[in-house]
């Protein structure tokens, strides 16, 4: 069977005469989303807000290149930045297939070690499959190798690594009904996104002496009209909800290569009344403050779910209510009016010991 054919993108020198790598340090992964990093790639001396918020990380000591990665979260490639103090890419490297080299470093060594002892497990199959045998017993051809204890203590190295949690213990001991893990998490703060909301009401029908009946399109009313409906449109949102959205909300939509993803448990959609208004709100639970730049991040995110994303099919749902008949309520406007406020409550909710995780597998 011919090998594999490999493609990937890569730049190619003409007539190089040789090649003098110094030594690479990572300090951090930036994943750029859109055409942000088309942008990069095709204009690299362009200033980029995320190598000026971390550019005190960028420098060289020695023979040592300290770099921000950039990986397109469309594709599989990256761009290694030091910026030499800079706002653009002064000194880059395009990388080919840079996530791939981001996912093995990231690799525990127990999950090292569990593909060797799988690739081991597929050699010897192989071997066996040449000497004329043709069904296998995955049992008999593993040996001694315990491939629970390491995929446990593979879970248990990626779990410690988590930044939004406080304690990992694995105390593995094979015994049915005892847990393989306790796992505690970090306290979380609430913070709420505000946005503004649009609200369609059925218009009233009005009869005239002739018997004729008018009945409009549906209009909109001041949200300040609409908050006797707060209940109701919380219960209609909640119905809304996806079964896989039960503890995190529309964090599991969330870019699993963010920062703000680990920072951010929680994101869960409702409406409010604030002040003499009725006003959509998402409220999060956060591990750790997020940077501005993170910050920013996260309110695209959550205004591209009120535009694009949930909020678009949440409006098209018909909410009954009693005060106010039949309304659809919708997260977004196209008016300059439409912006996200954010508020952080002062107090840390602490995570009591009996809600610490216990897994058995």
């Amino acid at each position: 069977m011919p090998m594999k054919k490999l493609t990937l993108s890569s730049t190619l020198n003409h007539k190089a005469h040789g090649y003098e790598p110094i030594q690479i340090e990572v300090e951090k992964v930036i994943t750029l989303y859109g055409q942000r990093f088309e942008q990069l790639k095709k204009h690299p001396l362009d200033d980029v807000p995320e190598l000026i918020d971390n550019r005190d990380l960028m420098y060289i000591e020695g023979n040592t290149a300290h770099c921000v990665l950039f990986l397109d979260y469309n594709g599989n490639d990256g761009i290694l930045v030091e910026a030499e103090g800079c706002g653009y890419a002064r000194k880059s490297q395009f990388i080919p297939n840079a996530r791939a080299i981001v996912e093995q470093n990231d690799l525990t060594p127990a999950e090292q070690q569990l593909h060797r002892e799988l690739k081991e497990v597929a050699d010897k199959i192989a071997e066996l499959a040449h000497a004329g045998d043709k069904h296998f017993v995955f049992e008999d051809v593993l040996g001694n190798t315990d491939l629970r204890a390491l995929m446990i203590q593979s879970v248990a190295e990626m779990l410690s690594r988590r930044a939004d949690l406080a304690e990992v213990k694995d105390h593995y001991l094979d015994i049915h009904g005892q847990a393989d893990f306790t796992v505690t998490a970090k306290p979380t703060q609430e913070m709420k996104l505000y946005c503004p909301l649009t609200i369609q009401a059925e218009p009233q029908v009005y009869e005239t002496d002739w018997d004729d009946i008018y009945d409009g399109d549906y209009e909109i009313i001041p949200s300040s009209c609409a908050k006797d409906c707060e209940d109701e449109i919380n219960e209609a949102i909640q119905e809304y909800s996806e079964e896989n959205e039960a503890h995190r909300g529309l964090m599991v939509y969330y870019d699993d290569d963010s920062s703000v993803n680990e920072k951010i448990y929680s994101a869960f959609p409702s409406v409010e009344v604030r002040g003499d208004e009725l006003v959509g709100v998402l409220t999060c639970k956060v591990t750790e403050p997020l940077t501005e730049r993170e910050m920013d991040e996260f309110k695209s995110f959550w205004g591209g779910q009120c535009s694009d994303g949930w909020g678009e099919g949440y409006e098209q749902q018909e909410i009954e209510t009693e005060s106010l008949g039949k309304i659809y309520v919708s997260f977004w406007n196209s008016s300059d009016d439409w912006q996200i406020e954010v508020e952080m409550m002062d107090e840390s909710e602490d995570i009591e010991e009996e809600e610490s995780l216990d897994m058995t597998m």
